[in-house]
This record gives C-alpha cells, sequence and structure tokens, in this order.
C-alpha cells in the first residue's frame, strides 16, 4: 500500500469495477460476495494513479464497497453496492442491480445478468450501465487450473467504452496478483487479498 502512496503526478482512471471483489476488470457480474466475507484491494496504473478498495458481503445477496483513487493532484472517495436479484443456478442466468462511484460528480447505475456455460468453464457477463458504465457492457472469463501452475482466471471486456484484457493469478488461498490492460493503452497491477 505504501507504493500507492508514492505514485507521481497524472490523472486518475475512472473507478468503474476495478478488479473489485465479485466484478471483472472494469464492469460488474451478477455475483456478489457471501455473506460475512470481504476482499481488499490495492492497484497501480502506469500513468501513476492509485486505488485502494474494499468489498464487503453485508447480507445475502447485497454487496457494499468503499474506493479511494489517488493521484497526486486529486482524490476521490466513493461508495457502491451490488444487489442480486435472480441467483445464478445451473441452468439459468443471475441478474443484479447495482450503483458504483457513488460521492463523485457522476455516479453509475447498472443492472448485469450472467452465466457460466458449464462444458467449458466460461463466465460471461451483459449489462446496461449509465453514468461512467454509459451504455452496453459485457464480459467473459475463463478459469484455468493446470497443477503445475496457479490457477490463473482470463478476463476479456468491453466497458462501454473500450475493449480491455486482464488476469487474476492465485498466488496463495488468499492472496491474487491482478494484471491488465485497461483501454488497451494502460497497464495496471495490483493485488487482492481475500481472507
Amino acid at each position: 500500500m505504501v507504493l500507492v502512496f508514492l505514485l507521481g503526478s497524472g490523472q486518475s482512471v475512472a473507478a468503474k469495477g476495478l478488479f473489485g471483489g465479485s466484478d471483472f476488470i472494469n464492469t460488474p457480474t451478477n455475483r456478489v460476495l457471501s455473506s460475512g466475507t470481504y476482499t481488499i484491494g490495492a492497484y497501480v496504473g502506469e500513468e501513476k494513479w492509485g486505488r485502494i478498495q474494499v468489498d464487503f458481503g453485508l447480507v445475502t445477496d447485497f454487496e457494499v464497497g468503499a474506493a479511494i483513487d489517488m493521484s497526486r493532484h486529486d482524490n476521490e472517495v466513493s461508495a457502491r453496492f451490488k444487489y442480486r436479484l435472480i441467483p445464478e443456478t445451473k441452468n439459468s442466468f443471475g441478474l443484479a442491480l447495482g450503483i458504483q462511484d457513488i460521492g463523485k460528480e457522476i455516479f453509475s447505475p447498472y443492472v448485469v445478468i450472467g452465466h457460466v456455460i458449464s462444458p467449458y468453464d466460461l463466465r460471461w457477463n451483459f449489462g446496461l450501465g449509465g453514468g461512467q458504465l454509459g451504455g452496453i457492457f459485457f464480459g467473459l472469463s475463463k478459469v484455468i487450473n493446470p497443477k503445475e501452475f496457479p490457477q490463473v482466471t482470463l478476463i476479456g471486456e468491453y466497458d462501454a467504452y473500450d475493449l480491455n484484457l486482464g488476469a487474476k493469478i492465485l498466488l496463495n488461498k488468499n492472496f491474487h496478483l491482478d494484471v491488465a490492460v485497461i483501454d488497451m493503452d494502460q497497464f495496471v497491477v495490483g493485488i487482492t487479498i481475500t481472507p
């Protein structure tokens, strides 16, 4: 976290999801954290910005979170919530709605559906949002779990504006290394702790 505070000048990235506890990279999914569980993440971008965020499964099907987006000239605090209206089952998609960027000049409401294509273990999400998620967004993820290497989740998404590609690498039971290319031109690296 010290690295995040030592960043130079630059502009912060639009908040969106950025590797939130149950999100892809910038886009939300229909999943929520289980009641009583939480994630803590710290991320840095090559344009000298940083983010620290906490997400918490408050009760069944309801997740809340807070984030601090930082650069030398600007620090923004925001909150978010997500409610899963329809849980995902083996045979049908799940549906969630939420609001991100609460406390910023423009907040971002959304609705999102998603499901896992079973034989391929391929997760898809499709949503419609406002604010920073202004328009249609969608994404795919695939968990790769070879015996020789750590588990890796590959992610590709369109966040209503640009394409993002990334990976979540499980380093141990509670620790992920997150890497991504945002808008196909900005590299981001971070860690997520899931106690």
